[in-house]
C-alpha cells in the first residue's frame, strides 16, 4: 500500500466528493482508492475531531466521517436521541459508498455506532455489506457487556468534572459559563445515548475482522471487558493496548494509523491471497 509522501507517476483522482448530511470525505476523492474509512467521533465529538488523520493515511485509504446532528455543519439541527437514530442515518448515505472495501473505525459512543451500523447493514443489505471488512473499536467495552455508569444523570459540576477527567473537552469550554451552558446540554444528551443504550440480546456475530485499541491509563475502559468484543464477530480478532489515557489516539495518531493500515493490508490479503 503506498504511503503519503511517496514518489512514484500521479494517481488518477477523482472530484472532491460532494458532502452530504451524515458523511463527509475529508479529502479529495481518489478513483483509485483502495479502502474507504468511516470514521465515528466520540460523544461531545464532532467531525473535526479526525482532522489530522488524512494526512496520517496513505493516498489509497479514502477517509470519511459521519457528521452527527446538533453539531459543526448540522449545528441547527436537533441533537440525536438514540444511537440506532445514528446508525440508521450513516448507512442511508453509506450504501452508495460500498462499491469497494469499506471499514469503520469508531472512537468511545462512535464505536457502539460503528457496531450498531453494520449489525445494521448486514441485516438490510447483506450483499452490500460484504464489502465491509474491518471494525476498530477505540476505547470502548463490549456492547453486550453490562453498563453500570450513570454519568449523564450527574449534576453538572460533577459532570463537568467526569467529562474533565477524560480529556479531549478543552477546559475553557468547562471553565466559561456561557459555552459550559451551551456545550453541556449536547454533551449529557451524548452520554444518555450511549448509557442506556441496550444492544438487541440476541445478535449474531459479525463476519468482520474486529480491531480493538484501548488506552493502558483510560479508567472508563477495563481491558479485559474492551476483549470482549471478540465475542462479537466471527472473524478475525486483535487487541492493542497503546499508552495513555480515554484519548491516546490523539497524541499517537501516527502509531494508530499504522494499526489500522496494517489491518487494512491483511484483510485485504486474506480477501484476495496471492
Amino acid at each position: 500500500m503506498e504511503r503519503a509522501g511517496s514518489t512514484g507517476p500521479p494517481a488518477p483522482s477523482a472530484p472532491p466528493a460532494a458532502p452530504g448530511r451524515w458523511l463527509r470525505c475529508l479529502r479529495p476523492a481518489r478513483a483509485d482508492a483502495a479502502t474507504r474509512l468511516i470514521l465515528l467521533p466520540h460523544a461531545g465529538g464532532a467531525s473535526g475531531f479526525f482532522r489530522d488523520w488524512p494526512a496520517a493515511l496513505p493516498p489509497d485509504v479514502e477517509p470519511w466521517v459521519v457528521q452527527y446532528p446538533g453539531r459543526e455543519r448540522r449545528a441547527a439541527e436537533p441533537p440525536p436521541t438514540a444511537l440506532s437514530d445514528l446508525a440508521e442515518g450513516a448507512a442511508g448515505e453509506l450504501l452508495p459508498l460500498l462499491d469497494r472495501p469499506t471499514a469503520v473505525f469508531g472512537h468511545s459512543m462512535g464505536a457502539t455506532v460503528g457496531y450498531e451500523l453494520l449489525r445494521l447493514l448486514e441485516r438490510s443489505s447483506p450483499d452490500r455489506s460484504e464489502r465491509v471488512a474491518h471494525l476498530f473499536v477505540s476505547a470502548r467495552q463490549a456492547p453486550h457487556r453490562p453498563r453500570r455508569e450513570q454519568v449523564h444523570q450527574l449534576p453538572d459540576d460533577d459532570f463537568a468534572a467526569v467529562v474533565r477527567g477524560h480529556g479531549g473537552t478543552h477546559d475553557e469550554v468547562l471553565a466559561n459559563p456561557e459555552l459550559r451552558e451551551l456545550f453541556l446540554p449536547l454533551l449529557r444528551g451524548d452520554y444518555r445515548m450511549a448509557e442506556t443504550h441496550r444492544p438487541t440480546p440476541v445478535a449474531p456475530p459479525l463476519d468482520v475482522d474486529i480491531t480493538v485499541l484501548t488506552g493502558d491509563d483510560d479508567p472508563s475502559v477495563d481491558p479485559a471487558e474492551a476483549a470482549r468484543w471478540s465475542d462479537a464477530s466471527r472473524a478475525r480478532f486483535t487487541h492493542h493496548r497503546l499508552p495513555g489515557g480515554h484519548f491516546y489516539l490523539v497524541p499517537r495518531l501516527a502509531e494508530v494509523a499504522g494499526v489500522v493500515v496494517r489491518a487494512l493490508r491483511d484483510s485485504a490479503a486474506r480477501r484476495c491471497p496471492a
